[in-house]
């Protein structure tokens, strides 16, 4: 009878201690000044740039969406490495930088890094955190964002005019609809749309 109580009640508690991890760190979520968004709307767009020269470039363009009653977040993350073109590693964020081979790049003209917080201003990344990427069996990816550091430039490309507003961490794990885009073929894709959707934002 004892030993029924105790397995009951520790039951219990193991139930209990689950939940409030659960709800205190959701998965496939990010976190931005105090606020939980679980990723509900997702994209990852591989963008080729120079295919077949021997400056040929791939960034990793990942949206992650969080729609929630007519309201929409987006985390938008540009990952790129110019002597790797696949995905893998840590990746610093540095902010606007041309002496780190790979890094989470702000902004360009066809890929970005930051948050929108329903349709207001761009905050872009900056000198600060990093993104770890890698892509698991059967198609499956994980992504993790470590103290991601996000906020506004009074000149785009200017690090010195660079602002911290907050930081976004968060995770990522299973699957994403990949797109492929050469950018000599043009953006016509649902995911290039939406990018280009959100890169208006910043222009």
């Amino acid at each position: 009878m004892k030993r029924n109580a105790l397995f009951l009640a520790g039951l219990l508690a193991l139930v209990t201690l689950f939940s409030c991890s659960k709800d205190e760190d959701p998965v496939n979520s990010f976190k931005f000044n105090g606020e939980n968004y679980l990723i509900n709307d997702l994209y990852l767009l591989e963008e080729i740039f120079d295919k077949g020269a021997a400056s040929e470039m791939h960034v990793f363009q990942f949206m992650f969406g969080n729609i929630s009653n007519g309201d929409t977040t987006v985390l938008a993350v540009a990952l790129l490495d110019d002597d790797v073109n696949t995905l893998g590693g840590n990746y610093p964020s540095l902010g606007f930088t041309e002496e780190a081979q790979r890094n989470v790049y702000p902004f360009g003209l066809f890929f970005i890094s930051g948050i929108n917080l329903t349709g207001d201003t761009y905050y872009l990344t900056g000198d600060g955190g990093s993104v770890d990427a890698k892509v698991l069996s059967n198609g499956l990816y994980s992504v993790k964002i470590n103290n991601l550091s996000v906020g506004t430039y009074t000149s785009i490309g200017d690090n010195t005019s660079y602002e911290e507003t907050g930081t976004v961490s968060g995770s990522y794990e299973g699957a994403i609809h990949k797109e492929v885009e050469v950018l000599s073929s043009g953006k016509s894709s649902v995911a290039s749309a939406r990018l280009n959707s959100e890169l208006q934002k910043v222009r």
